[in-house]
Protein backbone atom coordinates (compact mmCIF):
# COMPACT_ATOMS: atom_id res chain seq x y z
CA UNK A 1 0.00 0.00 0.00
CA UNK A 2 2.96 2.33 0.83
CA UNK A 3 4.57 1.51 -2.63
CA UNK A 4 1.57 2.39 -4.41
CA UNK A 5 1.03 5.66 -2.34
CA UNK A 6 3.98 6.84 -3.33
CA UNK A 7 3.54 6.16 -6.82
CA UNK A 8 0.36 7.92 -6.69
CA UNK A 9 1.52 10.78 -5.10
CA UNK A 10 4.09 10.75 -8.14
CA UNK A 11 2.01 10.86 -10.50
CA UNK A 12 0.19 13.32 -8.82
CA UNK A 13 3.34 15.94 -8.54
CA UNK A 14 3.97 15.13 -12.52
CA UNK A 15 0.57 16.01 -13.54
CA UNK A 16 0.82 19.73 -11.76
CA UNK A 17 3.78 19.96 -13.26
CA UNK A 18 2.49 19.18 -16.53
CA UNK A 19 -0.35 21.31 -15.99
CA UNK A 20 1.87 24.31 -14.73
CA UNK A 21 4.31 24.07 -17.75
CA UNK A 22 1.34 23.72 -20.26
CA UNK A 23 0.19 26.86 -18.45
CA UNK A 24 3.39 28.76 -18.77
CA UNK A 25 3.32 27.32 -22.20
CA UNK A 26 0.39 28.98 -23.14
CA UNK A 27 0.98 32.26 -21.86
CA UNK A 28 3.47 32.98 -24.79
CA UNK A 29 7.19 34.37 -24.16
CA UNK A 30 8.32 38.33 -25.01
CA UNK A 31 10.78 39.75 -27.19
CA UNK A 32 12.23 42.80 -27.23
CA UNK A 33 14.40 45.21 -29.24
CA UNK A 34 15.15 48.76 -27.46
CA UNK A 35 17.24 51.16 -29.62
CA UNK A 36 18.26 54.67 -28.56
CA UNK A 37 21.20 56.73 -30.86
CA UNK A 38 22.82 59.88 -29.23
CA UNK A 39 26.03 59.86 -31.31
CA UNK A 40 25.42 60.80 -34.80
CA UNK A 41 28.32 62.04 -36.78
CA UNK A 42 28.07 63.88 -40.46
CA UNK A 43 25.56 66.18 -40.47
CA UNK A 44 23.23 64.67 -38.52
CA UNK A 45 23.17 66.38 -35.26
CA UNK A 46 23.75 65.11 -31.90
CA UNK A 47 20.92 63.59 -29.42
CA UNK A 48 20.96 63.31 -25.33
CA UNK A 49 18.05 61.32 -24.75
CA UNK A 50 17.99 58.46 -27.20
CA UNK A 51 19.78 55.97 -24.76
CA UNK A 52 18.58 56.74 -21.57
CA UNK A 53 14.98 55.91 -22.95
CA UNK A 54 15.54 52.74 -24.84
CA UNK A 55 17.27 51.95 -21.22
CA UNK A 56 14.81 52.96 -19.21
CA UNK A 57 12.09 51.12 -21.58
CA UNK A 58 13.72 47.81 -21.35
CA UNK A 59 14.28 47.88 -17.89
CA UNK A 60 10.45 48.16 -16.99
CA UNK A 61 9.49 46.01 -20.16
CA UNK A 62 11.84 43.55 -18.01
CA UNK A 63 10.96 44.45 -14.05
CA UNK A 64 7.22 45.48 -14.50
CA UNK A 65 5.63 43.47 -17.59
CA UNK A 66 8.15 39.93 -17.25
CA UNK A 67 9.98 40.39 -20.26
CA UNK A 68 13.13 37.59 -19.78
CA UNK A 69 16.01 40.24 -20.30
CA UNK A 70 17.78 37.36 -22.49
CA UNK A 71 14.79 37.28 -24.46
CA UNK A 72 15.60 41.19 -25.37
CA UNK A 73 18.04 42.96 -26.82
CA UNK A 74 20.08 47.03 -26.54
CA UNK A 75 21.66 48.30 -29.28
CA UNK A 76 23.14 51.96 -28.96
CA UNK A 77 24.97 54.80 -30.81
CA UNK A 78 27.53 53.16 -32.35
CA UNK A 79 25.73 49.18 -32.10
CA UNK A 80 22.29 50.75 -33.78
CA UNK A 81 23.39 50.15 -37.43
CA UNK A 82 21.01 49.41 -39.90
CA UNK A 83 21.96 46.16 -40.27
CA UNK A 84 21.82 45.35 -36.39
CA UNK A 85 18.59 46.96 -36.44
CA UNK A 86 16.95 44.37 -39.54
CA UNK A 87 19.19 41.54 -38.22
CA UNK A 88 18.12 41.61 -34.84
CA UNK A 89 14.34 42.34 -35.56
CA UNK A 90 14.48 39.35 -38.21
CA UNK A 91 15.64 37.16 -35.57
CA UNK A 92 12.73 37.55 -33.17
CA UNK A 93 10.57 37.15 -36.02
CA UNK A 94 11.42 33.85 -36.38
CA UNK A 95 11.93 33.25 -32.97
CA UNK A 96 8.25 34.59 -32.35
CA UNK A 97 5.48 32.21 -32.19
CA UNK A 98 1.34 31.92 -31.35
CA UNK A 99 0.46 34.00 -28.41
CA UNK A 100 4.07 35.54 -28.79
CA UNK A 101 4.80 39.41 -27.99
CA UNK A 102 7.58 41.18 -30.19
CA UNK A 103 8.13 45.12 -28.52
CA UNK A 104 10.33 47.11 -30.97
CA UNK A 105 10.77 50.15 -29.05
CA UNK A 106 13.26 53.30 -31.30
CA UNK A 107 14.43 56.59 -30.12
CA UNK A 108 16.44 58.74 -32.09
CA UNK A 109 15.84 60.72 -35.56
CA UNK A 110 13.21 60.57 -38.12
CA UNK A 111 13.28 61.38 -41.65
CA UNK A 112 11.23 61.27 -44.81
CA UNK A 113 11.95 59.24 -47.63
CA UNK A 114 10.08 59.91 -51.49
CA UNK A 115 7.74 57.12 -51.65
CA UNK A 116 8.24 57.34 -55.30
CA UNK A 117 11.59 55.94 -55.07
CA UNK A 118 11.10 52.98 -52.66
CA UNK A 119 10.43 49.58 -53.59
CA UNK A 120 6.37 50.18 -52.52
CA UNK A 121 4.81 53.67 -53.88
CA UNK A 122 1.63 52.70 -51.38
CA UNK A 123 1.60 56.34 -49.10
CA UNK A 124 -1.39 58.82 -50.66
CA UNK A 125 -0.81 62.11 -48.58
CA UNK A 126 0.84 64.92 -49.96
CA UNK A 127 3.69 66.93 -47.27
CA UNK A 128 5.36 70.26 -48.20
CA UNK A 129 7.90 71.68 -46.06
CA UNK A 130 10.20 74.59 -45.58
CA UNK A 131 13.00 75.81 -43.20
CA UNK A 132 14.86 79.03 -42.64
CA UNK A 133 18.47 78.66 -43.18
CA UNK A 134 21.38 80.53 -41.21
CA UNK A 135 21.24 83.68 -42.94
CA UNK A 136 17.30 83.78 -42.47
CA UNK A 137 16.24 82.35 -45.79
CA UNK A 138 13.35 80.47 -46.52
CA UNK A 139 14.41 76.70 -47.81
CA UNK A 140 12.53 73.97 -48.97
CA UNK A 141 12.92 71.24 -47.14
CA UNK A 142 10.25 68.87 -48.40
CA UNK A 143 8.75 69.37 -51.92
CA UNK A 144 5.45 68.50 -52.08
CA UNK A 145 5.11 64.52 -52.75
CA UNK A 146 4.39 61.71 -51.05
CA UNK A 147 6.63 60.19 -48.80
CA UNK A 148 7.93 57.26 -46.52
CA UNK A 149 8.53 57.50 -43.02
CA UNK A 150 11.99 56.05 -41.78
CA UNK A 151 14.16 55.84 -39.11
CA UNK A 152 17.63 56.87 -38.83
CA UNK A 153 20.31 54.45 -38.10
CA UNK A 154 23.65 55.12 -36.80
CA UNK A 155 24.54 54.86 -40.22
CA UNK A 156 22.22 55.98 -41.97
CA UNK A 157 24.72 58.09 -44.78
CA UNK A 158 26.56 54.64 -45.43
CA UNK A 159 25.36 53.51 -48.83
CA UNK A 160 23.67 50.27 -49.70
CA UNK A 161 22.67 49.84 -52.78
CA UNK A 162 19.56 50.79 -52.19
CA UNK A 163 17.74 54.59 -53.33
CA UNK A 164 17.71 55.42 -49.32
CA UNK A 165 21.18 54.46 -48.22
CA UNK A 166 20.93 53.10 -45.02
CA UNK A 167 17.70 54.42 -43.68
CA UNK A 168 15.34 51.90 -42.54
CA UNK A 169 11.77 52.73 -44.13
CA UNK A 170 8.41 52.19 -42.60
CA UNK A 171 7.68 49.93 -45.44
CA UNK A 172 10.20 47.44 -44.41
CA UNK A 173 9.14 47.76 -40.80
CA UNK A 174 6.14 47.21 -41.72
CA UNK A 175 6.79 44.02 -43.63
CA UNK A 176 8.68 42.38 -40.53
CA UNK A 177 6.01 43.00 -37.65
CA UNK A 178 3.49 41.57 -40.20
CA UNK A 179 5.13 38.88 -40.71
CA UNK A 180 5.04 38.46 -37.08
CA UNK A 181 1.26 38.85 -37.04
CA UNK A 182 0.99 36.18 -39.64
CA UNK A 183 2.21 33.47 -36.70
CA UNK A 184 -0.09 34.28 -34.44
CA UNK A 185 2.20 36.49 -32.54
CA UNK A 186 1.63 40.13 -31.45
CA UNK A 187 3.77 43.43 -32.09
CA UNK A 188 3.96 46.69 -30.70
CA UNK A 189 6.00 49.53 -32.43
CA UNK A 190 6.98 52.38 -30.44
CA UNK A 191 8.77 55.17 -32.22
CA UNK A 192 10.01 58.32 -30.32
CA UNK A 193 11.24 60.15 -33.11
CA UNK A 194 10.18 62.91 -35.70
CA UNK A 195 9.71 62.13 -39.16
CA UNK A 196 8.95 65.72 -40.34
CA UNK A 197 8.95 69.51 -39.32
CA UNK A 198 10.80 72.22 -39.60
CA UNK A 199 14.08 72.32 -37.85
CA UNK A 200 15.06 76.00 -37.30
CA UNK A 201 13.25 75.87 -33.93
CA UNK A 202 16.14 74.46 -32.24
CA UNK A 203 18.06 77.56 -32.22
CA UNK A 204 15.56 79.41 -29.79
CA UNK A 205 14.23 76.50 -27.79
CA UNK A 206 15.33 74.66 -24.73
CA UNK A 207 14.72 71.45 -26.30
CA UNK A 208 16.36 69.62 -29.70
CA UNK A 209 14.24 68.49 -32.22
CA UNK A 210 14.68 64.20 -33.20
CA UNK A 211 13.98 65.11 -37.05
CA UNK A 212 17.07 64.93 -39.51
CA UNK A 213 16.51 66.77 -42.98
CA UNK A 214 17.03 64.20 -45.95
CA UNK A 215 19.84 66.34 -47.21
CA UNK A 216 21.68 65.25 -44.12
CA UNK A 217 21.50 61.94 -44.60
CA UNK A 218 22.90 62.77 -48.66
CA UNK A 219 25.23 65.44 -47.44
CA UNK A 220 23.94 67.72 -49.75
CA UNK A 221 22.73 71.24 -49.03
CA UNK A 222 19.57 71.71 -50.74
CA UNK A 223 16.99 69.36 -51.32
CA UNK A 224 17.10 69.90 -55.22
CA UNK A 225 20.60 68.54 -54.55
CA UNK A 226 19.73 65.50 -54.03
CA UNK A 227 20.29 62.17 -56.17
CA UNK A 228 18.21 59.20 -55.95
CA UNK A 229 18.73 57.80 -59.10
CA UNK A 230 16.37 56.63 -61.39
CA UNK A 231 12.84 56.02 -60.07
CA UNK A 232 11.33 52.16 -60.18
CA UNK A 233 9.78 51.30 -63.76
CA UNK A 234 6.65 49.46 -61.99
CA UNK A 235 4.10 50.92 -59.64
CA UNK A 236 4.13 48.16 -57.34
CA UNK A 237 2.02 49.71 -54.38
CA UNK A 238 1.60 48.07 -51.24
CA UNK A 239 2.96 44.58 -51.56
CA UNK A 240 3.60 43.24 -48.35
CA UNK A 241 0.45 41.37 -46.81
CA UNK A 242 -1.13 43.27 -44.02
CA UNK A 243 -0.68 42.31 -40.55
CA UNK A 244 -3.22 40.14 -38.96
CA UNK A 245 -6.36 41.93 -37.36
CA UNK A 246 -5.83 42.89 -33.50
CA UNK A 247 -2.00 41.84 -33.84
CA UNK A 248 -0.23 45.26 -34.63
CA UNK A 249 0.34 48.13 -32.32
CA UNK A 250 1.81 51.31 -33.15
CA UNK A 251 2.34 54.07 -30.59
CA UNK A 252 4.27 57.22 -32.28
CA UNK A 253 5.62 60.09 -30.69
CA UNK A 254 4.24 62.88 -32.43
CA UNK A 255 2.03 64.13 -35.61
CA UNK A 256 3.75 63.58 -39.15
CA UNK A 257 4.05 67.59 -39.24
CA UNK A 258 5.31 67.69 -35.38
CA UNK A 259 8.09 67.06 -33.48
CA UNK A 260 9.07 64.41 -31.22
CA UNK A 261 11.00 66.25 -28.56
CA UNK A 262 14.71 65.26 -26.91
CA UNK A 263 14.85 67.32 -23.11
CA UNK A 264 16.16 67.72 -19.89
CA UNK A 265 13.76 66.59 -17.69
CA UNK A 266 14.02 66.37 -13.89
CA UNK A 267 17.96 66.97 -14.99
CA UNK A 268 17.75 63.79 -16.91
CA UNK A 269 18.35 63.67 -20.41
CA UNK A 270 15.05 61.95 -22.31
CA UNK A 271 12.41 61.82 -24.83
CA UNK A 272 9.44 63.83 -23.72
CA UNK A 273 7.19 60.72 -25.19
CA UNK A 274 9.38 57.59 -23.96
CA UNK A 275 9.15 59.35 -20.56
CA UNK A 276 5.59 60.24 -20.30
CA UNK A 277 4.63 56.17 -21.28
CA UNK A 278 6.94 55.57 -18.66
CA UNK A 279 5.34 57.89 -15.81
CA UNK A 280 1.85 56.60 -16.41
CA UNK A 281 2.79 52.63 -16.46
CA UNK A 282 0.91 52.00 -13.00
CA UNK A 283 3.09 50.86 -10.00
CA UNK A 284 1.15 47.48 -9.50
CA UNK A 285 1.00 44.71 -11.29
CA UNK A 286 -2.63 44.80 -10.45
CA UNK A 287 -3.27 47.99 -12.10
CA UNK A 288 -0.95 47.27 -14.57
CA UNK A 289 -2.91 44.24 -16.11
CA UNK A 290 -5.86 46.48 -16.41
CA UNK A 291 -4.28 49.23 -18.58
CA UNK A 292 -5.16 49.14 -22.11
CA UNK A 293 -3.21 50.56 -24.92
CA UNK A 294 -5.73 53.58 -25.38
CA UNK A 295 -5.98 54.12 -21.55
CA UNK A 296 -2.24 54.80 -21.80
CA UNK A 297 -1.73 56.50 -24.54
CA UNK A 298 -4.74 58.74 -24.04
CA UNK A 299 -2.88 59.82 -20.88
CA UNK A 300 0.24 59.68 -22.80
CA UNK A 301 -1.35 62.53 -25.58
CA UNK A 302 -2.94 65.18 -22.99
CA UNK A 303 0.07 65.24 -20.91
CA UNK A 304 3.04 65.81 -24.15
CA UNK A 305 0.72 67.95 -25.68
CA UNK A 306 0.21 70.03 -22.36
CA UNK A 307 3.97 69.86 -21.78
CA UNK A 308 4.95 70.60 -25.39
CA UNK A 309 2.77 73.93 -25.09
CA UNK A 310 4.07 75.10 -22.06
CA UNK A 311 5.64 78.97 -22.19
CA UNK A 312 9.34 78.63 -23.34
CA UNK A 313 9.08 75.15 -25.75
CA UNK A 314 6.13 76.82 -26.86
CA UNK A 315 5.58 73.51 -29.56
CA UNK A 316 3.33 71.11 -30.65
CA UNK A 317 3.39 67.25 -29.69
CA UNK A 318 0.91 65.06 -30.44
CA UNK A 319 1.41 60.92 -29.89
CA UNK A 320 -0.71 58.94 -31.69
CA UNK A 321 -2.09 55.39 -31.15
CA UNK A 322 -2.23 53.53 -34.74
CA UNK A 323 -4.67 50.35 -34.10
CA UNK A 324 -6.10 49.72 -37.36
CA UNK A 325 -4.51 46.40 -37.33
CA UNK A 326 -4.59 46.04 -33.63
CA UNK A 327 -6.68 45.57 -30.24
CA UNK A 328 -6.52 49.09 -28.20
CA UNK A 329 -8.22 47.67 -25.90
CA UNK A 330 -5.95 45.09 -24.86
CA UNK A 331 -4.11 45.06 -21.63
CA UNK A 332 -0.52 46.82 -21.96
CA UNK A 333 2.33 44.81 -23.34
CA UNK A 334 0.29 41.49 -22.52
CA UNK A 335 0.61 38.50 -25.01
CA UNK A 336 -2.33 37.82 -27.36
CA UNK A 337 -5.96 36.97 -25.65
CA UNK A 338 -4.67 37.60 -22.12
CA UNK A 339 -7.02 39.08 -19.59
CA UNK A 340 -6.97 40.63 -16.37
CA UNK A 341 -7.30 37.06 -13.89
CA UNK A 342 -5.67 34.59 -15.96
Amino acid sequence: MKNHSLIGKAMLVAFVFLIAASSASAAGKKYGLFVGINAYGGGINQLKGCVNDATKMRDAMVTKFGFNAADTTLLTDAAATREAILANLQKYQTLAGPGDLLVFHYSGHGTLFPDAYSDEQDETKLIYMETTNDKGETEVMYERATYDSAIVPVNAMDRSGKAWRSLILDDELYAIFSAVTRKGAQAVLISDSCHSGTIDKTKKSPFQVRATPLTAVFGVRRYSDLDFGAQPTAKTGRITPPPIKGLYISMSGSMDEEFSLDANIGGVPMGLFTNTILSYIPATAAARVKMTYAQLMAKVLAEVARQASQPGWDSSQHPQLNADFGNPNAPIFTVPGFKAGN
